[in-house]
């Protein structure tokens, strides 16, 4: 009896040991999965606003480096698919026309206009290799690598649970970039719909941004956590180039001296990430 009571006093304490280890560990890995409402925000402009949010998504890896009892070092790597709605306006009126147009070839796939007059594509137009659409609305569909730099500062456990709140940064490398269209082809009095256009070219390659949030861990057994966070992002770097290889607002002049006017854009990525995962 007093042998089996020593080995459940020691494994009792063993346990109590291991479950503790969670402060003393320095490194943690994790993984996690996101889901990521976000939105575009911009200047003011007669040619184009906010058409609203879609639901992204994301997944990675996590590493936290203990820096204190209370301060991690928190890192990582994953994928993030976001995007956001852009309305556009499209007013033909002779005396007040304002609109967004592009030139697809028949895949469809989105022709470089920029260093290019309209003259250029009047062969393709004849043969119909070409044609000329106006934007009304458009979703985009952004495929980013992020690395997150953050400062995670936690409680002690409480019941098993630790909160946390974590800021700092996200660097982003953009791998994919496209959007569905919705057009009206002024000649054929048509209303085209273009799903899956890449605008890779028309994208800044790279994306920073802040990172701020917050959350609690569950402590599930050892240095094993679950934990949730919902965190606000907000990117300092505008999607897309300030100005469009695709988009012309306007053209200038007429026949052979004729010019595109390049469409003037400025589309900077806001979202909420919440955020679900394991801490081993």
């Amino acid at each position: 009896m007093k042998k089996l009571l020593y080995t459940f006093i020691a494994i009792s304490f063993a346990s109590t040991t291991i479950l503790a280890q969670d402060d003393s560990k320095s490194v943690r890995f994790g993984v996690f999965g996101r889901l990521t409402p976000t939105w575009y925000s911009m200047p003011t402009n007669n040619y184009y606003s906010k058409g609203g949010a879609i639901f992204g998504a994301g997944f990675g890896l996590n590493l936290e480096f203990r820096l204190t009892d209370v301060v991690a070092f928190q890192t990582g790597i994953g994928g993030d698919f976001d995007g956001g709605k852009i309305n556009y306006t499209h007013d033909f009126s002779p005396l007040n026309s304002i609109h967004t147009g592009y030139i697809v070839d028949k895949t469809p796939a989105l022709i470089e206009i920029k260093d290019h007059n309209p003259s250029d594509f009047s062969a393709g137009y004849a043969s119909g290799d070409y044609s000329s659409h106006y934007l009304t609305s458009r979703q985009m569909h952004t495929t980013y690598v992020t690395i997150p730099l953050l400062l995670k500062m936690k409680t002690k456990e409480i019941s098993g649970f630790k909160y946390f709140v974590n800021f700092g940064g996200n660097l982003g490398v953009l791998v994919g970039a496209k959007s569905d269209d919705n057009t009206v082809d002024a000649l054929n009095n048509s209303y085209p719909v273009s799903k899956g256009l890449s605008m890779y070219k028309d994208c800044i390659p790279v994306r920073v941004g802040l990172n701020v949030g917050g959350g609690a861990e569950y402590r599930l057994a050892g240095t094993t956590s679950i934990f949730l966070s919902v965190n606000f992002v907000n990117s300092f770097i505008s999607t897309v180039k300030a100005t469009s290889v695709y988009n012309a607002t306007a053209i200038n002049g007429s026949g052979s001296s004729s010019t595109f006017t390049y469409a003037a854009q400025n589309l900077k990525t806001n979202g909420i990430q919440i955020n679900v995962g394991f801490l081993f």
